[in-house]
């Protein structure tokens, strides 16, 4: 799991959404398997997360605009909640690539779980039509039984008004797969309100030996 410089900005009044990925102009983390998208390979029955529209539109006074400015998603305050929040990205299925679509129906011969690896304190992610909640280590969802593959959940971060937010926030994910079809995906990593500081490749705060070691894995 590198942080990839990646995807969108945008503030959502509601959640819980039907459209597909191509009717929505939020981002979107996709899922699918086969990361190389060449058959007989290693990776062919492993999860991955296509995230090329991560961060796309992080520049806040250009929310519209494919910018990719920064490795971060900037929250928008709420004067009504005291709180900072944005509503994306969002998570949904690959189904324009058959190179790297998942095989077969899901919750019978697959069942996806977005499930929470690491989170800063105080950040939460939530869709409260389908009561999910992330806020600690091991929080999950269950992907393969939602009523839509396309769903997003909305990050919050609690705050009196004026309280500026100057240090970077993130969630971890991983994909797995409880029926055991695929191999769980590699963690993955957003990042709000800031870059992380230099070096801090697994993006926990820190720069330590779990960094290097996870920078050398891709070197």
């Amino acid at each position: 799991m590198i942080h990839i410089r990646l995807g969108l900005i945008g503030l959502i009044g509601c959640l819980g959404f039907s459209l597909c990925v191509g009717d929505c102009p939020l981002d979107h983390y996709r899922i699918g398997c086969n990361a190389d998208g060449i058959a007989g390979t290693a990776d062919d029955d492993q999860l991955f997360v296509e995230c090329s529209q991560i961060y796309r539109h992080s520049d806040p006074n250009h929310s519209s605009d494919p910018t990719w400015l920064f490795w971060h998603y900037p929250m928008y305050y709420s004067a009504m909640y005291s709180r900072y929040q944005i509503g994306e990205p969002g998570f949904d299925i690959i189904t324009d690539d058959t190179a790297r679509h998942l095989a077969g129906t899901a919750n019978r011969d697959y069942c996806l779980w977005v499930e929470c690896v690491r989170i800063r304190s105080g950040l939460t992610a939530r869709n409260t039509s389908y009561g999910i909640l992330f806020q600690q280590p091991g929080d999950r969802f269950c992907h393969s039984t939602m009523p839509e593959s396309h769903i997003h959940l909305q990050y919050r971060l609690s705050a009196p008004a004026g309280q500026a937010i100057s240090t970077p926030y993130w969630i971890t994910y991983r994909i797995v797969d409880s029926l055991g079809k695929y191999e769980a995906s590699e963690e993955f990593t957003l990042v709000f309100f800031a870059d992380p500081m230099p070096g801090d490749v697994v993006v926990d705060g820190t720069v330590v030996g779990s960094d290097l070691m996870r920078l050398a894995e891709y070197w």
